[in-house]
């Protein structure tokens, strides 16, 4: 199915380039293909079949592991990335969950050498292709599993089907318009959906080139590979630009080639869009949606976007369900439907049954309708600060923090205790270069006490974050718990 669809597409282009990366190695259609079945074969003679998992662990920013993700599907089988930073417990969490037959990459730290047999990614190509031709991949097979950031919780497993997932990505890419004469950079690991869906597969069923950047290349660098290769269109999380406005405040650089500079992420504030247009020359174009559910909003309009929302994507429909015991008609949970997305979470009933209800997806993030049917993210309910004024989402706080505290570089809000609304909040700030000392700090507790919160706030020299990008809200949570126990 994923395979057939690409390989349809690459009879029709051979020669076009396909998967690039900023060091110089180049892969065309024809010769992803003919990849893909020497991976194909390589995995077979290892005993990968219909149904079979295959781990994948810290694998190469490179076509080659574009070739394995296309070879596991046309197997019928299932890959499921262990991510770099996973700790014992998890890895043991994730191998007693999906029972892997075969490890592809090199190994984990904490492995103990027993979860399955172990091969390097460069040696699935030794084998002749011919001596086992790829068979036809199936709709209604599971081709892999994902887990999701955890940047709200424990992260869970969502298992995609071939059929779904195709068809989800054929409307996404018809939605945001990416033809084959687009160039679609990836900066993000190609372990989490943002890289395969938003950059990997809307490349490639565009019949467009896709160039595979280091996730660690410095934002100045990767303003000049957007530059040089003339980049038409990327998707990134909201930090991710505002490093970019950073760089290009030191060496300004022209991206007029840059159509689709998309920007999810849940809250994209106004101030940052703004900031791009000042300084980048671009337009961001908001997208939403999640690891368990596919691109459900967007708004590809060419224009500053900081007063303009987001519509549903072509066969999806969004609705708001009450947020508390005093609902508004305009602000609630956002909640979702669509006839292609995920099977949902493996092996965890109870999480489940609380995000998938009756055909439809509760997001769990706070969402306000415009007169104009449009949708704009707040956040999420585990997030909601009753302020003075009304629920009040930490990202929204924190947006606030960045517009009013000139001190703060950055800062990342979290409820002390999630799921309950009241007052309480931690602030954690990164202060700015130029701030006298304890300047931060008091900048944000004066914005509080206008806002009539109750906040803790702790000065941190960096901000941590989850593989994905996300602030590790978590993490910053169980920091703060630990200063508070004697």
């Amino acid at each position: 199915m994923l395979f057939e669809t690409i390989r349809g597409i690459a009879a029709g282009r051979p020669d076009a380039p396909a998967v690039e990366t900023t060091d110089g190695e180049t892969c065309t259609y024809a010769q992803l293909i003919a990849r893909t079945a020497a991976m194909g074969a390589g995995l077979s003679a290892r005993g990968v079949g219909p149904g079979d998992t295959v781990v994948s662990h810290r694998l190469p920013q490179t076509p080659d592991h574009v070739a394995f993700i296309l070879a596991v599907a046309a197997l019928r089988a299932c890959y499921v990335p262990v991510l770099a930073d996973v700790d014992r417990p998890a890895l043991d969490r994730a191998l007693a969950l999906t029972r892997p037959v075969l490890w592809v990459g090199p190994p984990h730290p904490d492995a103990d050498g027993t979860a399955a047999p172990r091969v390097d990614l460069a040696d699935l190509v030794t084998a002749d292709p011919a001596s086992a031709p790829l068979a036809t991949g199936h709709p209604d097979r599971v081709f892999r599993r994902l887990w999701t950031s955890g940047s709200t919780g424990l992260p869970k497993l969502v298992s995609w089907k071939q059929g779904p997932f195709v068809r989800e990505r054929l409307r996404w890419v018809a939605d945001v318009g990416i033809t084959e004469s687009d160039v679609v950079l990836c900066r993000h690991t190609l372990d989490v959906a943002h890289a395969t869906d938003l950059h990997v597969f809307a490349a490639l069923l565009a019949g467009a080139r896709l160039i595979l950047a280091d996730p660690r290349t410095p934002p100045g660098e990767l303003l000049a590979h957007l530059a040089r290769h003339r980049v038409t269109l990327m998707s990134a999380l909201p930090h991710h630009y505002a490093e970019l406005i950073e760089a290009a405040r030191t060496r300004p650089v022209e991206l007029p080639a840059l159509r689709r500079p998309l920007c999810g992420g849940a809250y994209v504030s106004p101030a940052l869009m703004e900031s791009c247009a000042q300084t980048l020359h671009i337009h961001l174009r908001q997208v939403y949606g999640s690891t368990e559910f596919g691109l459900a909003l967007g708004n590809m309009d060419d224009v500053v976007q900081s007063a303009t929302g987001m519509h549903p994507v072509d066969g999806v429909t969004a609705r708001l369900a009450p947020l508390g015991a005093d609902p508004a008609p305009d602000l609630g949970v956002l909640v979702l439907s669509s006839d292609c997305t995920s099977e949902g979470y493996l092996h965890d009933d109870a999480a489940h049954a609380v995000t998938f209800r009756d055909g439809e997806f509760w997001t769990g993030d706070i969402a306000q309708r415009a007169a104009d049917g449009s949708y704009r993210i707040l956040g999420r309910t585990t997030d909601a600060v009753k302020s003075a004024h009304g629920p009040l989402a930490a990202p929204v706080l924190d947006a606030l923090i960045a517009e009013r505290c000139p001190a703060v570089a950055e800062s990342v809000s979290v409820l002390p205790e999630p799921e309950v609304y009241g007052p309480d909040v931690l602030v954690a700030v990164r202060a700015s270069t130029a701030a006298a000392a304890g300047a931060a700090v008091a900048q944000v507790r004066a914005v509080l006490r206008e806002l009539g919160v109750n906040g803790v706030v702790r000065e941190v020299e960096s901000v941590p974050r989850t593989v994905v990008g996300k602030p590790d809200k978590p993490l910053v949570r169980r920091s703060w718990a630990a200063q508070r126990t004697p």
